[in-house]
């Protein structure tokens, strides 16, 4: 260290004692080269600074790093989210021209079938006979079973179609049985799953509403509004899910029906209508009481099926007679 206390022209080790003497520094580095230490605080000041620098830098790299993670999660979201609409677009495609009416139409005509007043059979020339009733009945149809109390209003209407199924009177108005008996009656509906894979060969031409509902929803501009507002990769994944849950092909079948086949329960009393939704016309539209042909205890346990079975032929009486 230069002081004015030396000066070139001094012994060097005599300016070197008086450097040690004024210098803290001078004084360290003498003591550690007697010490065999090679350069004391060499570097000291370099890793002061890096120690100061290294919060910075992880605090940059950090930052580099959720950039980089909240880029790539969007790209994701767009990337999903353009997959599910061209889902939606690829579906909504199958769908025969019309269908946006298709349901306010098929509940329009449940209503129809269930109002409160009494009113006289309807059977159309159309259908009139055994020929013409077996040829509309093989004709693309749907088909709903309801209560009455399940047909007053869009939403009512909208659960309770969703709880029906193929049943004793969908099986039996296309495939009836030998006779009206009790017997026959029995013989047709004893041990059989309605919702099985045989009852749905048998009646391949009829669809339920239920599947119309379900579908559509999926398809409809409210899930479309709810894709195109979806703005996290679970909320686009869960819509994914649903849409690939929807009976799409059911829905696609369901509404390019030519026949619209409904039956309304009213506690002792059941209606059945056929609609020709082409014509927008009643085909037929009858009342009947709901009977249960035996007494045998078999027949307590069919009870509802054979009401069901015995109702389908009831209608097919009417037309044909």
């Amino acid at each position: 260290m230069a002081t004015f206390l030396t000066s070139p022209a001094m012994n060097p080790a005599l300016r070197a004692r008086i450097e040690r003497a004024v210098s803290p520094r001078a004084r360290a580095k003498h003591h550690g080269s007697s010490q065999g230490m090679a350069r004391p605080f060499a570097g000291g000041g370099q890793k002061l600074r890096l120690a100061r620098l290294f919060p910075v830098v992880v605090a940059v790299l950090l930052g580099a790093l959720g950039v980089t993670e909240y880029r790539a999660e969007r790209r994701a979201v767009v990337e999903e989210r353009a997959a599910l609409q061209a889902a939606l677009d690829e579906r909504r495609a199958r769908l025969p021209a019309g269908h946006e009416g298709f349901i306010a139409a098929t509940d329009r005509w449940i209503t129809d079938t269930a109002a409160e007043p009494d009113r006289a059979d309807v059977i159309a020339p159309s259908i009139k006979g055994h020929a013409a009733l077996e040829a509309w009945l093989h004709r693309p149809a749907v088909y709903v079973h309801l209560p009455v109390t399940g047909a007053r209003d869009a939403h009512t209407l909208d659960d309770a179609a969703q709880q029906s199924s193929k049943d004793s009177f969908l099986v039996c108005l296309l495939r009836p049985p030998a006779s009206s008996s009790a017997h026959d009656l029995l013989a047709k509906v004893r041990g059989v799953y309605f919702e099985g894979a045989i009852v749905n060969d048998e009646t391949a031409n009829v669809s339920r509403l239920a599947d119309a509902h379900l579908g559509l929803k999926a398809l409809g501009p409210a899930f479309a509004g709810f894709v195109r507002a979806a703005d996290e990769l679970p909320e686009i994944r869960s819509l994914r899910q649903k849409l690939d849950a929807a009976p799409i092909a059911e829905a696609v079948k369901a509404t390019g029906a030519e026949l619209l086949i409904v039956v309304v329960d009213e506690g002792a009393e059941a209606r059945v209508a056929l609609v020709d939704l082409a014509a927008k016309s009643v085909l037929l539209r009858v009342r009947r009481r709901l009977e249960v042909p035996g007494t045998s205890p078999a027949a307590s346990i069919y009870r509802e099926q054979l009401q069901g079975c015995a109702l389908a032929v009831a209608a097919r009486h009417a037309a044909e007679d």
